[in-house]
């Protein structure tokens, strides 16, 4: 018996949620790619759905990532030391992040202030 929030997995239903989860196994086999594969999803989320190597919905992933306010390692494109010596994030960053995290960051493309150019 799955835990309560669980559903079957199925190509098209997320196993957290229930909701269509844009699962690309059918794109996979014809040497295509699927969306999770250009996405780094939490272990933590992974184990949660309880069906190894399911596809979890773009939603259940924002929102678990926002929750727990997980962030990925910044590869080094994604940021730069600005003239004051802070680490500053790239849009390409907070949006590989999958959420705003309401801090007023200098490049959110959240929309939580006006993006500023980037260097």
């Amino acid at each position: 018996m799955k835990p309560k929030g669980q559903v079957a997995h199925s190509a098209s239903a997320c196993p957290l949620c229930g909701g269509e989860n844009a699962c690309g196994v059918n794109r996979l086999a014809a040497g295509g790619t699927c969306w999770c594969q250009s996405v780094e999803i939490p272990a933590s989320l992974s184990r949660q759905a309880g069906v190894p190597g399911s596809c979890i919905c773009r939603g259940c992933v924002a929102e678990f990532r926002k929750k727990t306010r997980w962030m990925p390692r910044a590869e080094p494109a994604e940021m730069y030391q600005d003239p004051d010596g802070r680490v500053v994030f790239r849009a390409a960053y907070h949006l590989r992040r999958g959420y705003c995290c309401g801090n007023g960051c200098r490049h959110c493309p959240y929309g939580a202030n006006a993006p500023a150019p980037e260097p």
